[in-house]
């Protein structure tokens, strides 16, 4: 053991001796390639281990078998061996980049593109005098964009898409004389479109959709007379389509879609011949289809839905025999479709819906075997669907509801292997539904409601493998429901309302996923089958106002998460199961108008809270819950009415003595209130006791005189609370916070001054970014005020209800979005990650304030408690209409109090309605309004904020997934909300497939970079 340590110098002074001659013996050149490259790989976070290739053991024994030309992502000249193309793209790299990457000084090509890194921009990247391309797209790299980048003489392409930057986009890069590629979208560059951009030489591409851009689209851009691809949508831009844009002769693709234009359609874009793809969507232009676009017959794909537009579709559209994807819905179109569109050759996509459009379908759609999908629903089209739809079997949606449209199906339909969703309710359809659908292998989605359909229902629908919804509602079956209806693996929600049904209900076998079943209004008889406990996940079940028979089935009780059950309007007899009395999860449960009998049940059950409506038409039924008592053995029926009468003679005059001692108790501490009020005032005046401290939780560049100097700004009172009043103060170093000062010593109860001495204790200690910061405390022996960041964009609930409210922001679902995900953020990270847990108990959308970037903070912890023991609220711990329903009979308080208020905000940001308004019904609040919104067909419709764009199928749907999280998050029981863990993994599932933050961005999983024929909403 002596010498080892001595043989370990020996031996790492030998292998430093090596290395070192090694590097002497090499050209100068070399090694310093090497260490960059060695430099690059040991900076990076290499999540995935993506450098193992990059080994230098070789180049240390060969130096000149420049090994480094060998690695991956590395190309050399085979001439002198100088690096001149390095590519890391997509390894999943985080951190910065170093400084020693400058040394690789013959690099033509750099790709950083598709990682995690970060921080500025650095200028040293500006420094390779033969670069041509540089793509860093797809990482965070933030601030404003560098200057040096005109250096870079040779440079032929650059793409930063997808980053941070901020600030004005960078005018240097018109000085680059061979440009040919500039995309700078998805970032946060803001202002107006820099002029100077018309000065570009050489430039073919440009890309700067997703970004912050304002005022009007350069029109100067049409001296670019070698554009080739103009990409500037996703902003908000005022005024019209520039109509100089005409003479761009060379452009096959335009794009300024989602970037609130008006005005009409330029006629001169017409003459742009070239043209392959237009998508002006989602904007405000008005007026008519221009002829002159007829014109265009290179077109693949047009895009010119969400606008004003009028008039009819232009016949020269039936001319476009390259035309794959033609979107023209959500507009107020009329007249009928050009019957040529029939013919295109290569139409795979027609969305025309939401328009006011008549006569028949082009016949001829599908003929070319090419369609994918079709969505002309919500119009006034009529005749028979045509008959080769699904030709060779490429027809994936097939959406032709709420028109008028007649005739029987074609058994072709059901033969159409790739269909996966297929809506035709609410037209004029007869004859019987043909056998097949059920045998299609990706049918997800079928509506048949509201047609004249007749005849037996299929019986292959229980075959279905991937049917997930199946309506067949309000139709004219006259039949009964197949034995095997109930076999499908994933069925969710089956509705056959009013369609005539007959005979039983079949016996639940196979029942698996399916969690809504609606057969009211039919004529079926028998009993209910016992074995309806087999749907394990069922929620809803309506069998009302049918001729059932026989009692109720116990199993139904222990099924784990029904909620509602419905078996009104039949002929049920025998009594209610007592089981339905554990059942902790049943909120509406109606029987009214059977032939019941026997007691109500109500010791711990939730019929004590349901209407009595829900048991009327039941003559044998009795109990306290509706009113009607149960007679009893041996006990007089006047005898229950007479005898309790002494115990409430003694019982009121209890009341009366008690009352008058709490008079009495009141009048002692209401004098002595004032005693001590009067002896106050008579000897330290009106002037607040002093001196003042200031208690500061970070570093602070004022005293408390700033702050009390500022107090006596009034015009700057940000708003009042239950506590006390905000005020705005801009102190004398430059800093704005926000004060709140408790009320005065007069209206200071000692509940409210323990509650503000509670978010001291609390937010005092908190850091986190979704946390509002809390600077320090100011506070004397009578008065206490609280310092916080400033908050400049106020409160969710200003946002959402304000008067003042921006209604570009009500109206940015990405905006809500980020907003809800920062509120779940604060919230895990108070019940997860700190210790003790904390509690806020009173998080409502006044509680969440916004910073200038739209960052959502938690703030307002006057109750918030740390969970250190199961103890009860000596207080009301909240807010009505947030509070969560256990706490009314245990006012026990916990984290899923919390889920709950969350659950609620939730639902605001959703619906844009408050938590309780009157349209909700008395007693109601947005929970109970929602649920029962749902019940309705057609529900969602009323739920879903319109401003927040609910009607765009996309959006939709992001919005209905957070709806899911909103209801499990107000479950009625606690044990079944999820943790605010669980709350954040299901938000990032449901995540926008856009940029984040920012009120308009593109980002990883961008609109602009997802194919045409899913940008577009494909149906309503």
């Amino acid at each position: 053991m002596k010498h080892s340590f001595p043989l370990f110098l020996t031996t790492l002074l030998f292998f430093l001796t090596r290395i070192s001659f090694v590097f002497s013996s090499t050209s100068s050149n070399l090694p310093l390639q090497l260490i960059s490259l060695l430099t690059l790989k040991s900076s990076f976070h290499d999540h995935h281990n993506t450098f193992n290739d990059w080994d230098p053991t070789l180049a240390f024994s060969r130096p000149g078998s420049h090994i480094w030309c060998s690695w991956s992502g590395i190309k050399c000249d085979k001439k002198n061996n100088q690096i001149t193309s390095l590519d890391l793209s997509k390894r999943n790299l985080s951190g910065t980049i170093p400084e020693d990457i400058r040394n690789l000084v013959h690099l033509h090509h750099l790709n950083l593109s598709g990682n995690a890194l970060e921080g500025p921009l650095q200028t040293f990247l500006f420094e390779f005098p033969f670069l041509k391309t540089l793509d860093i797209s797809l990482n965070s790299f933030n601030s404003t964009f560098p200057p040096g980048v005109s250096r870079l003489k040779s440079l032929t392409h650059l793409n930063a898409y997808s980053n941070d930057f901020i600030g004005p986009l960078p005018e240097e890069v018109v000085h680059l004389p061979n440009l040919e590629y500039l995309n700078l979208g998805g970032s946060y560059f803001s202002g107006f479109f820099p002029k100077s951009y018309g000065g570009f030489a050489e430039l073919k591409f440009l890309h700067l959709a997703g970004n912050k851009l304002t005022g009007p689209v350069l029109a100067e851009l049409s001296f670019l007379k070698q554009l080739e691809h103009i990409e500037i949508g996703y902003q908000n831009f005022t005024g019209v389509v520039p109509d100089e844009f005409s003479s761009l002769s060379n452009l096959n693709y335009l794009d300024i879609s989602l970037a609130n234009l008006s005005g009409y359609l330029p006629v001169g874009l017409g003459n742009l011949t070239k043209l392959e793809t237009l998508l002006l969507f989602k904007n405000q232009l008005s007026g008519t289809i221009p002829p002159s676009f007829g014109k265009l017959t290179s077109l693949k794909s047009l895009d010119l839905s969400d606008n004003h537009l009028t008039g009819t579709i232009p016949e020269g559209i039936s001319g476009f025999k390259e035309l794959t994807i033609l979107n023209l819905m959500n507009n107020n179109l009329t007249g009928e479709i050009p019957q040529g569109i029939g013919e295109l050759p290569n139409l795979e996509m027609l969305a025309l819906w939401n328009n006011s459009l008549t006569g028949i379908l082009p016949q001829k759609l599908g003929s070319n075997a090419k369609l994918r999908k079709l969505d002309v629903s919500s119009n006034h089209l009529s005749g028979p669907i045509p008959p080769n739809l699904c030709l060779s079997n490429n027809l994936v949606k097939l959406i032709l509801f709420s028109n008028q449209f007649i005739g029987e199906l074609s058994s072709s339909l059901a033969n159409c292997t790739a269909l996966a969703r297929f809506r035709i309710q609410n037209n004029r359809l007869n004859g019987s539904i043909p056998l097949g659908f059920g045998f299609l292998p990706n049918l997800a989605y079928l509506d048949m409601s509201k047609n004249n359909f007749s005849g037996p229902i299929p019986k292959d629908f229980g075959n279905a493998a991937k049917l997930e919804y199946l309506n067949i509602s309000e139709n004219s079956f006259n039949s009964e429901l197949p034995d095997s209806i109930w076999s499908s693996p994933t069925l969710q929600i089956f509705s056959a309302s009013y369609s005539g049904l007959l005979g039983n209900i079949p016996n639940f076998k196979g029942c698996r996923v399916l969690y809504k079943i609606e057969l009211e209004g039919n004529n079926l008889t028998g009993s209910i089958p016992w074995d309806i406990e087999r749907c394990e996940k069922l929620i809803c079940m309506s069998f009302r106002q049918n001729a059932l028979t026989g009692i109720i089935p116990w199993e139904i009780s222990a099924i784990p998460s029904i909620t509602e059950v419905d078996l009104s309007q039949n002929f049920l007899t025998g009594t209610i199961p007592s089981n339905f009395a554990n059942s902790s999860t049943i909120e509406n449960f109606n029987v009214s108008y059977n032939q019941l009998t026997g007691p109500v049940p109500s010791s711990g059950s939730i019929f004590s809270s349901l209407h009595s409506s829900s048991f009327i038409g039941n003559e044998g039924l009795c109990g306290t819950v509706i009113q009607k008592p149960c007679g009893t053995d041996g006990l007089a029926a006047g005898a229950v009415e007479v005898k309790p009468q002494p115990r409430k003679t003694a019982g009121a005059i209890v009341w009366i003595m008690a009352a008058a001692f709490g008079i009495g108790l009141f009048v002692l501490i209401a004098g002595s209130r004032c005693f001590h009020a009067n002896y106050s005032r008579r000897f330290s005046g009106d002037r607040e006791v002093g001196p003042w401290k200031l208690t500061a939780f970070h570093r602070l560049n004022f005293t408390a005189d700033d702050v009390l100097e500022c107090l006596t700004m009034t015009d700057k009172i940000l708003g009042m609370g239950s506590t006390g009043t905000v005020y705005k103060a801009d102190m004398p170093g430059g800093e704005t916070i926000a004060v709140k000062k408790l009320w005065g010593k007069h209206k200071e109860t000692i509940r409210k001054r323990r509650g503000v001495l509670a978010e001291v204790d609390v937010l005092g200690n908190v850091r986190h970014r979704n946390i509002v910061r809390l600077l320090g405390c100011c506070s004397n022996n009578e008065c206490t005020m609280l310092l916080y960041e400033y908050m400049p964009n106020g409160s969710l609930d200003d946002l959402l209800h304000g008067k003042n409210k921006d209604a570009n922001l009500v109206a940015d679902w990405l905006t809500r979005y980020k907003i809800a995900l920062g509120v779940a953020q604060g919230i895990c990270y108070l019940h997860h990650d700190c210790d003790p847990v904390i509690v806020h108990r009173d998080l409502k959308p006044s509680n969440i304030l916004l910073d200038g970037e739209m960052e959502a903070r938690v703030a307002d912890f006057g109750v918030a408690k740390l969970i250190q023991c199961d103890e009860s609220m000596s207080v009301i711990a909240g807010s009505y209409g947030y509070i969560a329903p256990e706490y009314t009979y245990t006012l026990q308080v916990d984290e899923k109090s919390d889920i709950y208020s969350y659950g609620v905000v939730l639902m605001e940001i959703l619906s844009g309605k408050r938590s309780v308004e009157s349209e909700f019904g008395e007693g109601n609040s947005i929970v109970d309004w929602i649920r029962s919104k749902l019940k309705t067909k057609n529900g969602i419709n009323d739920v879903l904020d319109k401003n927040a764009s609910a009607s765009c199928f996309s959006i939709r749907e992001e919005m209905m997934l957070l709806l899911r999280v909103a209801l499990l998050c107000t479950s009625r029981n606690p044990a079944d909300r999820p943790s605010m863990r669980d709350v954040m993994s299901m938000l990032q599932e449901a995540k926008p497939k856009r940029k984040l933050p920012g009120t308009v961005g593109v980002g990883d999983n961008a609109i602009a970079a997802i194919p045409l024929a899913q940008k577009a909403n494909v149906e309503c």
